[in-house]
């Protein structure tokens, strides 16, 4: 395998890692009877902010791929903090 496509592999297999705890800090953020959170909330938990290097990032990389929704083209601290993202798979995850 070449470099680049070992580099690509290992920003895929990070992308991927965030978007599953981004599904598990929805649901432990936001509302416990369903998967939404207001963008401003889970930027300011601290939990959050010590795991993604890019919140938004990781949130517009999950919108592309349908696992969350958003009303909103971007997402920015203050603008946007009361911007609901929700999880498309409403099924419960454990919140443990």
């Amino acid at each position: 395998m070449s470099n680049s496509a070992s580099i690509v592999n290992e920003v895929e297999e990070r992308l991927n890692n965030e978007i599953e705890q981004l599904k598990k800090d929805i649901w432990r953020v936001g509302d416990p009877e369903k998967p939404q959170v207001a963008f401003g909330e889970l930027f300011d938990d601290e939990q959050t902010q010590q795991h993604y290097e890019g919140l938004a990032a990781t949130l517009k990389a999950a919108k592309k791929r349908g696992i969350v929704t958003y009303k909103s083209p971007i997402l920015l601290k203050g603008a946007h903090d009361k911007v609901m993202v929700n999880l498309v798979d409403t099924s419960p995850m454990g919140n443990n």
